[in-house]
C-alpha cells in the first residue's frame, strides 16, 4: 500500500493514494480540499484561527509538545504499523535545519528496512538503499550517495562513473554522478542514502 504525507505548506501531486496530514500539513490538505485519512502531530505550527478550522473539518487527536518523538518519527511509525509500504513525504526538507537531518536519518531506522520512504521537495528525491537495487532515471539531473556508515562499498552499472568504491562518513567521492541510460544498478554493503537532485531553477 502506498500513502502521501504533507507535513507543512508544500507543493504536492495530487493522486489516487491514500493522504496523512502532520501538524501544519493537515490545514494545507483540508485548504485543498483533501480530507487526510490520518492526521499528526502537536498542531504547533498553526495558528489559533487555523486550528479551529481544522478542528471544524475533522476529528484530530494532538499529541502533546514536549514529547519524545518527533511529529514525522510518529506518523512514519504508525503508518509502517498500518500496513504502509511505499510513504511519499512531503514538506520533511528545508526550514529548521535539525528537523531536516533528523528526518534523512530517520530513513535508516530499522523500523522502515522493507519499507520504501522517499522524501520530496521541488529539487530533491532522498532514499535509502540497501544491498543491491535498480534505480530508474526519473528526470533528476544528479543522483549521489552519502554514506553513514564506515567501510560502505558501492558497485555502480550504469552511471556516468561506474565502478566499485569504498566510501565513509564525510567522503564525497559519490556526490553528482549522472545516469547515462533510463536505469541503471547500485549495489552496498550498508545501507546508504541516495539523493536525485536538480539545480535551483532547473526542472
Amino acid at each position: 500500500m502506498k500513502i502521501n504525507v504533507v507535513m507543512r505548506d508544500v507543493d504536492f501531486i495530487n493522486d489516487t493514494n491514500d493522504y496523512a496530514g502532520v501538524d501544519r500539513g493537515v490545514y494545507r490538505l483540508l485548504k485543498q480540499g483533501i480530507i487526510p485519512k490520518f492526521t499528526y502531530g502537536d498542531y504547533d505550527s498553526v495558528s489559533d484561527e487555523e486550528r479551529e478550522f481544522i478542528e471544524s473539518q475533522l476529528k484530530i487527536n494532538a499529541v502533546n509538545s514536549e514529547k519524545d518523538y518527533t511529529d514525522s518519527h510518529l506518523a512514519l511509525f504508525d503508518l509502517v504499523d498500518k500496513g504502509y509500504t511505499e510513504i511519499d513525504v512531503y514538506g520533511a526538507l528545508g526550514d529548521r535545519i535539525d528537523h531536516e537531518l533528523m528526518n534523512i536519518q530517520l530513513l535508516l531506522n530499522e523500523k522502515f528496512k522493507n519499507v520504501d520512504i522517499r522524501l520530496i521537495d521541488k529539487l530533491n528525491v532522498i532514499f535509502k538503499v540497501m544491498g543491491k537495487k535498480e534505480l530508474k532515471n526519473i528526470g533528476y539531473k544528479y543522483v549521489s550517495f552519502i554514506p553513514f556508515f564506515n567501510g560502505t562499498t558501492l558497485t555502480l552499472d550504469g552511471f556516468k562513473y561506474d565502478g566499485k568504491v569504498e566510501i565513509s562518513i564525510g567522503s564525497t567521492l559519490t556526490v553528482s554522478n549522472e545516469f547515462i541510460d533510463q536505469t541503471a544498478t547500485v549495489e552496498t554493503n550498508q545501507p546508504v542514502i541516495a539523493i536525485y537532485s536538480n539545480d535551483k531553477g532547473r526542472g
